[in-house]
């Protein structure tokens, strides 16, 4: 059996010509500059393929499988859902508590009342963002400002997905745990899983490896190249460490995340995520009558499930970033499939549904399912 993170190179592979037939037209449409996905089984070694480039400007440079993404939206499940539901599971919080039990700057006020499961699965009625200008002081006047906020609906009425959630969940997570969220990220999830290119915020000296996004001021800034994108994970407040986005990483090591999760949390041998923290992450949490499926940190059924394509059974989840990101998991087919491109440096935000759902589809004829 092939070692965990395995690589199976393109040369060795024809199962996934038409995916790559698929992502070179798209590329050469200019929908995206480039793509690296990867694709695998359970117990088998992953295929990666990088195609198109990495950067058009200020000057063209190719894609390669060692490219490092801003993972944008990705950094909820990989990061702050799974950190809040393991603190719970050890009992230094509680999914039902009220956020003001552990957010004073929240007391007293409706969403002080929000339940942490209900941030965390998008059904608190909280909008889908805040001012910008909420972060321009530090983290307790951010969070007071959130608190004076109407809500958008009422709990539990309907699925909001919302970047305010997280960004609470994170002030949650971070005082309960007396830490830092990238240093709970590094010691706890991606330090165990032996990652060297997944953190919150790059290293200087992997910056030429990583795919630019767009230019911080229009036409006039330099690139954003390193610094996460969403400006509220890079305002004064979250400084490119939040609970929404900031982390950054490769296809390899995304693909070895889905694969723990596809193994129950475990590693080999060694146990990174309890067992029920995956279960709570991966299941429906919401009520039937919202009409959508989502776990504590991934879509199930949703607006947002494009990637599961026509393939992936109906038990599959994922999620997808607004740089031009996306994983998909399928437990009962044990496959998984990460997608990630640069599109914002192509002219900017695009709706990438149909090209995710194609791509998803074609991946899963690639891993066997399905048929040919």
């Amino acid at each position: 059996m092939p070692r965990a993170g395995a690589v199976r190179r393109s040369e060795t592979s024809r199962s996934f010509q038409a995916l790559r037939a698929y992502l070179a037209s798209r590329i050469d449409e200019g929908l995206v500059p480039g793509a690296v996905f990867a694709a695998g089984r359970a117990g088998a070694a992953v295929h990666i393929e990088a195609m198109g480039h990495r950067a058009l400007f200020p000057r063209p440079e190719p894609m390669t499988e060692g490219t490092i993404f801003d993972l944008a939206s990705l950094t909820k499940p990989m990061v702050t859902a799974p950190l809040l539901v393991e603190l719970a599971l050890r009992g230094a919080l509680g999914l039902e508590d009220p956020l003001e039990r552990h957010l004073e700057e929240t007391s007293g006020s409706r969403v002080g009342s929000l339940t942490l499961g209900a941030l965390l699965a998008h059904t608190s009625g909280l909008p889908a963002m805040n001012p910008l200008e909420d972060y321009a002081g530090g983290k307790p006047r951010l969070y007071a400002a959130i608190a004076r906020e109407p809500l958008a609906a009422e709990p539990g009425e309907r699925l909001i997905y919302s970047d305010v959630g997280y960004m609470l969940a994170q002030g949650v997570i971070e005082r309960a745990a007396g830490r830092g969220l990238d240093r709970l990220a590094r010691e706890e999830i991606f330090g165990p899983l032996g990652f060297r290119d997944t953190a919150f915020r790059t290293r200087a000296k992997d910056r030429p490896r990583v795919a630019p996004t767009e230019r911080l001021h229009g036409d006039r800034g330099p690139w954003l190249r390193g610094r996460v994108h969403d400006p509220r994970a890079r305002s004064r407040a979250m400084a490119g460490v939040a609970g929404n986005a900031g982390v950054f990483g490769t296809a390899a090591e995304t693909a070895r995340f889905c694969a723990l999760l596809l193994r129950g949390g475990r590693d080999g041998r060694r146990r990174i995520l309890r067992s029920e923290t995956v279960r709570l992450m991966t299941t429906n949490q919401c009520p039937p009558a919202l009409g959508v499926r989502r776990g504590v940190g991934f879509y199930i059924e949703s607006p947002y499930a494009a990637p599961r394509g026509a393939l992936f059974s109906g038990e599959s989840y994922g999620h997808t970033g607004y740089t031009g990101v996306s994983m998909w998991i399928d437990p009962r087919n044990e496959a998984y499939f990460v997608l990630l491109t640069n599109s914002l440096h192509a002219g900017g935000h695009k709706d990438l549904k149909s090209f995710r759902s194609e791509a998803g589809t074609l991946a899963a004829r690639g891993l066997g399912i399905g048929g040919a």
